[in-house]
């Protein structure tokens, strides 16, 4: 069973009105016009960022599962 969620590309104006709006929530990256690919974890409606240089760590990035400090 693949639980993994899926991480959609957007452009670099939907980001900003992601990030400023906090919806939709999901999993987002886009590219920016240096090379920078801008990894966005909004799938509790925070809007976590961070930059890779490439794609492969960025998904590693967004696909790490948070931990539930009460569970643990």
């Amino acid at each position: 069973m693949n639980d993994l969620i899926e991480i959609k590309e957007i452009t670099v104006e939907e980001a900003s009105t992601l990030i400023e709006t906090r919806q939709p929530k999901g999993l987002f990256y886009t590219t920016e016009k240096n090379g920078i690919i801008v990894g966005i974890d909004n799938s509790t409606g925070d809007a976590w960022t961070d930059e890779f240089e490439n794609l492969d760590k960025c998904k590693d990035w967004l696909q790490i599962k948070p931990i539930n400090v009460e569970e643990a």
